[in-house]
């Protein structure tokens, strides 16, 4: 499990923004579970250079999301849409077939 789900939710949105070595800790971090010290060795760098590399990434995607509010608004709509779902129920499957393909768009 990830240490911090918002981060490594932030990661997937944003990690295309990212520098290869940021990307790589961070999803090294996050995504495999990986300590500072595997990092570390596996990127030929110290622990404290990954330290210092994946806190200004954090950092920068936290002002990417500020700006920009993407994981926001997908949570919102998800949330939405779930919401929806539970209104309809069985009731109107038409509907529910609409909520489900915009729940794929969004989730591919």
């Amino acid at each position: 499990m990830a240490k911090n789900l918002d981060n490594a939710v932030l990661l997937d949105i944003y990690g295309a923004m990212l520098t290869e070595k940021q990307y790589d800790a961070l999803n090294a971090y996050y995504n495999e579970d990986f300590s500072l010290a595997e990092i570390a060795e596996n990127s030929g760098i110290t622990r404290q250079g990954v330290h210092k590399s994946i806190c200004a990434a954090q950092d920068y995607l936290a002002q990417l999301e500020d700006a920009l509010g993407c994981a926001r608004k997908y949570r919102e709509i998800s949330d939405t849409l779930d919401d929806m779902q539970k209104t309809v129920g069985g009731a109107q499957p038409e509907l529910a077939a609409l909520i489900e393909k915009i729940r794929n768009i969004i989730y591919s």
